[in-house]
């Protein structure tokens, strides 16, 4: 509900602030100012393929680009990318140095990339620069999540009861490097009690369960995923717990065995049974 309330403040801003904008560069604005990093995509595919270069929507996908470029998930980073490269393409000079920042600053390398091939196409600076904050977005719109907040949404996911939330809330926690042991535990409850007899529909989804236990740094769940690696019920799900394993090394501390494994019946709560 939170999302959706902001998404909708955001829309009302966009109708209000942007009144003057033709119908299409008007659904641009909507799609970016909706709070949801897809549409922000198919906003910044638009205003590139179609050559748009309104400086009020390029500040929009300013705005956005440089508020969420340092802590960018990797799931956002094709986004960001697509942002930049819209940005480029218009050729305006007014947004070299945010581009330039992007450049200097983000640690994902994709995005640095495109940010490059998008100062390319501007080539250098010209007039005011644009700067963090000249646009106005919502409070809150694309700003970091707080820890305990991105935990209980994915808690929320975990124990939701069907496949397709289980799965969003597996990819969350590989997407975002979780570290939380109560989420990893439950997790890996789940892992444990449906992976030696688990039915086909849901081995794509215990894959991704498994690879969001390979990502833990404290070594807890290496005897979970061992065991699934050599007993599981499907080719697939193996696989997928031996990649897991193979993260398990003297980076995460875990290859000396020493952390306290994770054991079944260890969460104490009975979770459901993702029969759909």
């Amino acid at each position: 509900m939170k999302y959706v309330i902001t998404a909708l403040l955001a829309i009302g801003l966009s109708f209000s602030a942007l009144a003057e904008l033709n119908p299409r560069d008007q659904k641009l604005a909507d799609l970016l100012l909706s709070g949801d990093m897809q549409r922000v995509k198919s906003a910044a595919k638009g205003i590139k393929d179609n050559e748009i270069n309104n400086p009020e929507l390029l500040d929009i996908a300013a705005e956005i680009l440089l508020r969420k470029y340092e802590n960018a998930y990797s799931s956002e980073v094709d986004t960001l990318a697509w942002l930049a490269r819209a940005i480029g393409a218009s050729e305006n000079g007014r947004y070299y140095s945010a581009l330039s920042e992007v450049v200097e600053g983000s640690g994902q390398k994709k995005l640095v990339r495109h940010a490059k091939s998008a100062l390319g196409d501007i080539d250098e600076a010209a007039g005011e620069q644009y700067a963090l904050g000249m646009y106005k977005l919502p409070d809150g719109l694309y700003a970091k999540e707080d820890d305990s907040v991105r935990d209980a949404r994915i808690l929320a996911l975990l124990t939701e009861g069907d496949l397709a939330s289980l799965k969003k809330g597996a990819r969350a926690i590989v997407d975002r490097k979780v570290q939380s042991q109560a989420l990893l535990d439950t997790a890996a409850e789940i892992l444990i009690t449906h992976y030696a007899d688990a039915a086909d529909n849901k081995i794509d989804t215990l894959s991704w369960v498994a690879t969001a236990l390979g990502q833990a740094k404290s070594g807890r769940y290496l005897a979970v995923l061992t065991e699934v690696e050599e007993n599981g019920s499907h080719r697939k799900l193996r696989k997928y717990a031996d990649r897991a394993l193979e993260n398990y090394d003297d980076t995460y501390g875990a290859s000396n065995a020493q952390a306290q494994q994770y054991e079944k019946g260890m969460l104490g709560k009975a979770l459901p049974s993702y029969d759909f």
